[in-house]
């Protein structure tokens, strides 16, 4: 019954050949972490899958609906043998970037990353319920299916909740940095933009547009158990790896299954680049939408969720991210929302129709091109609670997005549809307008 919708910056809507096998790597987690057969295939294609990811079958776990999990291997810089496989990464096209559970990759030994000052790098990211994570930038060669990109730098997620900074905990107990907090070993972030400081073609976390201090609580240093904002160059920022990989850089596309009702598991692929290979070209059926401040305009119910200030990025903007387990939009069909008192738990923030309502919204993008999808909206507490509900892939899953937010197009979207995500300043296929884009 997760929900993730990130929030890092106001601004922004928010995953190899290098490294081999070896007698030294181990895998972390369990469950099949992505590890089905897909429905593409090639070496710029990784399998995931929707499986309920590493607690679905342990005692006292707990099912993660609605998340796709793949596996990456992680080696330190220029190794082929001190390495590991981690899987039940959660796939999450909403932001960029790498983020990994330290205690996946402590044998590792991986080193830091440094911000401007000289001094190591701690990245913040929060999300809107609350929770945060935590952690050092460190560097690793990361291989993602047949791909590999080399020095990335990507956050460990601290196993301490000590001296971490007020203005990232920002008051929140929600330190997620378990694997049963999480739900997963980590995130691998294969959203729309480089680094996960980003707008509108400048980065504000970098030093060398001349700001008098770091504009958001994203990137610190710190001295003993104090730490303290700090600027870092795009080099170092947490980046997305597929911008790392000597080929198919330009983007992802998920490709998953039809989904009807539910499902125990779903396999399926996310391939890397855009019309580079045979396998990734862009469907003549799908609908291209160019994006400004990483979002498109949802219309609902009468009700248009979109930026309404290019400059500042203001506005409820809507967005496709497989990071959230559900499709959240403001009520504006007046579904009634379930319990805080089912038998799951409070689940006031999620829809509970009396029968599953059928609804349609258009999207549209701001090179004029628009579609209208239909969807539906289950009772999540049946969901949750009926005899199917040790399955992991629910297409009626739906929530309340909070106040002043648009539509989130989240994983029940990517069901039976290839969605296409571009890489902002990465070069497009000839005829594709300038990146970021989404389509299916």
């Amino acid at each position: 019954m997760r929900k993730f919708l990130l929030s890092i910056f106001p601004i922004t809507l928010v995953l190899a050949v290098g490294c081999g096998s070896s007698t030294t790597s181990t895998t972390l987690g369990s469950g099949s972490g992505g590890g089905s057969t897909g429905s593409s295939n090639g070496d710029n294609t990784m399998s995931i899958a929707v499986n309920g990811g590493p607690t679905a079958n342990q005692p006292g776990g707990s099912i993660y609906e609605n998340a796709a999990f793949a596996s990456a291997t992680i080696c330190a810089p220029g190794s082929t043998t001190n390495c590991v496989t981690v899987d039940n990464l959660l796939v999450d096209t909403g932001s960029p970037g790498l983020r990994v559970l330290q205690s996946a990759v402590a044998s590792l030994g991986l080193p830091a990353v440094n911000a401007s000052s000289g001094s190591a790098a701690y990245d913040c990211i929060s999300f809107v319920d609350g929770s945060y994570l935590w952690g050092p930038v460190e560097q690793a060669d990361v291989t993602l299916g047949g791909e590999t990109a080399d020095k990335v730098p990507l956050q460990v997620i601290s196993s301490s909740t000590t001296g971490i900074p007020s203005s990232c905990s920002n008051g929140s107990t929600l330190n997620e940095n378990t694997v049963a907090s999480l739900g997963a070993n980590g995130i691998l972030g294969v959203g729309s933009e480089r680094t996960d400081c980003f707008y509108e073609d400048r980065s504000p976390c970098d030093p060398t547009l001349g700001l008098s201090s770091p504009p958001y609580p994203a990137y610190y240093t710190c001295s003993g158990s104090s730490c303290s904002p700090a600027f870092i160059s795009v080099d170092n920022q947490v980046t997305n790896p597929v911008v790392l990989f000597p080929t198919d850089n330009n983007g992802v596309i998920v490709e998953l299954p039809s989904v009807s009702g539910s499902a125990a598991t779903v396999s399926g692929s996310l391939v890397f680049g855009i019309g580079t290979e045979s396998n990734n070209q862009l469907s003549s059926s799908a609908t291209v939408f160019t994006l400004t401040c990483d979002a498109f305009t949802t219309e609902f119910e009468s009700s248009t969720y979109g930026v309404t200030n290019d400059s500042t990025c203001a506005g409820p903007a809507s967005f496709i991210d497989s990071g959230s387990n559900g499709l959240f939009f403001p009520n504006a069909a007046d579904i009634p929302t379930c319990p805080t008192n089912s038998p799951v738990g409070n689940i006031s923030g999620f829809y509970c129709p009396t029968s599953t309502e059928s609804f349609s919204a258009t999207n549209s993008g701001t090179n004029g091109a628009s579609k209208t999808t239909s969807f539906s909206v289950a009772n999540a507490e049946t969901l949750f609670t009926s005899s199917t509900s040790s399955d992991a892939a629910l297409s009626g899953l739906a929530g309340l997005n909070p106040t002043g937010y648009g539509f989130d197009w989240g994983l029940p979207f990517f069901y039976g549809v290839n969605v296409y995500s571009s890489i902002d300043g990465q070069t497009m296929p000839s005829g594709q307008p300038a990146a970021p884009w989404w389509a299916y």
